[in-house]
């Protein structure tokens, strides 16, 4: 996967069909936060080995030591739907914000 452009992000947030808000929640230890890194890694952001160790979203130092989220986070991330997606009238793209809590 290839990084998207800030560009192109800015320009799929202007319209609000190209815009999906997803929240990540479930109760302690349930994989909010390696779901969130495949996520991101599906982007190219981090490698999909890294998905799940790193704790992307996790930027706190005190996240990182005890090992939980503490602090939701958030991120844009770019979605392109192949062509044999049969969600007929939706767009092609769209900038999804997901949040981890």
């Amino acid at each position: 996967m290839v990084l998207t452009s800030v560009g192109k992000m800015m320009g799929l947030q202007r319209k609000a069909a190209g815009i999906r808000n997803i929240c990540v929640l479930a109760h302690v230890d349930h994989g909010k936060t390696t779901l969130a890194d495949c996520l991101i890694s599906s982007n190219g952001i981090i490698s999909s080995r890294l998905a799940g160790k790193l704790r992307y979203l996790d930027s706190r130092e005190d996240e990182q030591v005890r090992g939980i989220t503490m602090k939701s986070s958030a991120i844009s991330l770019h979605f392109e739907k192949d062509s044999s997606s049969s969600t007929a009238g939706m767009a092609r793209e769209h900038s999804s914000s997901i949040g981890d809590k």
